[in-house]
């Protein structure tokens, strides 16, 4: 009997499907309820192959444990697995990698471009009747700063060559190559805080990272700096960051991930007019989500042979 893989998607991908049917396996397409996570992991039980995104907790991997081998997170950020349980449940994990960086890293650039020549504020100033044609900022001649050097912040590096711009970059592991090729200055976190106009974080969000641009950290930056988050919500602070662009000490702010998603109802944010936000779809786009189903296609398939592609838990799962 062949095995079958539950995808959790309300997208056809016939092509890649039949990889799956070609690798000897039976995907079984069953999206996941918006509001009712719990159905789902009763659903989920019984599968041995899962590509869905979560939150997968000690206790849903535990009741799915029984027959699941693999599973895929749909995207690249796994902060809402427990790795840890899963490994001791014997179950692997995969991911991604790089598969959504260039629609992230565009996202990145828009909201840049968006806070500098204050797009969403003179739209709505447009839309309400006011013709407000008064200066706005520019990035020409400005510092970009990359906190994180991985996959999309090189991305974003790529996209802003075309801008005369000047580019740095700190990270704990600097690819000092790739900073090269791409005309980034490598520089520690005091200089990229202290010279950077625009700060675009890309950083992954583990126990090390939860609030790292908090209060003391966002004081080190210039007043005029903006800073854009297309990484993760827990990053920051957000008491620290709302209180930096009230008070001026944040020129603003671009954000696509927050600490609570949705984003509640009556969050200071929304009220703020040096931001602009958007709803953790900085990779929802059509080419990025079928390159994402391919590495996680491919991820089973190898998988299913006894390669261990995009798992980042091989090490510690139980045998």
């Amino acid at each position: 009997m062949k095995e079958q893989v539950l995808i959790s998607t309300s997208k056809d991908y016939p092509v890649l499907f039949k990889r799956l049917t070609d690798a000897g396996l039976t995907p079984v397409v069953k999206p996941a309820p918006a509001q009712d996570f719990e159905a789902f992991v009763n659903a989920v039980c019984g599968y041995a192959y899962v590509i869905a995104n979560g939150p997968w907790n000690k206790e849903a991997l535990t009741r799915a444990s029984s027959r699941l081998k693999l599973l895929v997170k749909f995207g690249v950020g796994v902060d809402n697995i427990d790795v840890k349980a899963a490994g001791e449940l014997g179950i692997a994990v995969a991911n991604a990698p790089g598969s959504n960086s260039e629609a992230v890293a565009e996202q990145a650039v828009a909201l840049m471009l968006a806070l500098a020549r204050g797009v969403a504020v003179r739209d709505g100033a447009v839309r309400s009747g006011r013709w407000d044609s008064s200066m706005n900022d520019t990035l020409v001649g400005k510092t970009v700063g990359l906190m994180g050097f991985g996959n999309i912040a090189r991305a974003v590096a790529k996209m802003l060559s075309g801008f005369p711009v000047r580019l740095i970059a700190y990270d704990i592991l600097m690819d000092g190559e790739s900073a090269k090729k791409l005309g980034v200055e490598p520089v520690g976190l005091t200089e990229l805080c202290a010279g950077s106009d625009v700060l675009s974080l890309h950083i992954p969000a583990n126990d090390q990272t939860r609030h790292i641009i908090n209060a003391e950290f966002l004081n080190r930056l210039k007043n005029s700096a903006y800073i854009i988050n297309t990484s993760r919500g827990s990053i920051v602070d957000e008491t620290a960051l709302v209180n930096a662009l009230k008070n001026g000490r944040l020129r603003g702010a671009g954000l696509d991930t927050f600490e609570t998603e949705p984003l509640p109802a009556g969050h200071p944010l929304l009220s703020l007019p040096n931001v602009v936000l958007s709803p953790h779809s900085a990779s929802n786009t059509a080419q990025a989500f079928e390159r994402i189903m391919e590495c996680c296609v491919e991820n089973v398939i190898a998988f299913s042979k006894g390669e261990y592609r995009n798992v980042i838990n091989k090490d510690v799962i139980k045998k």
